[in-house]
């Protein structure tokens, strides 16, 4: 009698697109002007700017003391943005931004801002609009901010992100 081996599920979920790693450049959203991009669309990769369309997951802005304020679409104060329908979680975690190779499954921070310094990683998890056809819910991306420019209010960081909904 034959059968099956090896411990892969035929019928379970197969991730399809590939997982990109690439570098970045964002404004802060105070202190520059609003075309230039000052936010980040994980199921994309790419920077963009701050509108009323959403586009966006999470926002870039520095504190005073120049440290940085990741800001989910839906925590962003202006009432033009109250219609933002995409949940984002944050989660710090500690170590290297290479070392986080899988995404934690709890304890991210809905929709609440998250500050961090220069070389601290942070796991996003977006309830995307690219996965309504899809039978998971949730896009994850890490950062990484590798250097600000004070003066032109410049975020240099590193993004990976894995378009497959649920993995």
């Amino acid at each position: 009698m034959g059968g099956a081996s090896g411990c892969d599920d035929p019928f379970g979920l197969k991730a399809t697109q590939t997982v990109a790693t690439d570098t970045s450049v964002a404004y802060a959203m105070t202190g520059t002007t609003a075309s230039f991009p000052a936010g980040f669309n994980a199921a994309t990769g790419g920077v963009t700017r701050i509108q009323a369309d959403m586009a966006f997951d999470v926002a870039f802005d520095l504190t005073k003391d120049n440290k940085v304020r990741l800001i989910p679409a839906a925590a962003e104060s202006d009432a033009s943005f109250a219609t933002a329908t995409q949940q984002v979680g944050l989660q710090a975690p500690s170590g290297a931004f290479d070392a986080v190779t899988k995404a934690p499954s709890s304890g991210y921070k809905r929709d609440s801002v998250v500050v961090v310094t220069t070389g601290q990683p942070v796991v996003i998890e977006v309830n995307s609009d690219a996965c309504q056809f899809s039978l998971a819910s949730l896009l994850y991306a890490k950062i990484v901010i590798d250097s600000v420019n004070t003066s032109t209010r410049q975020i240099f960081f590193r993004a990976t992100r894995n378009p497959n909904c649920g993995f």
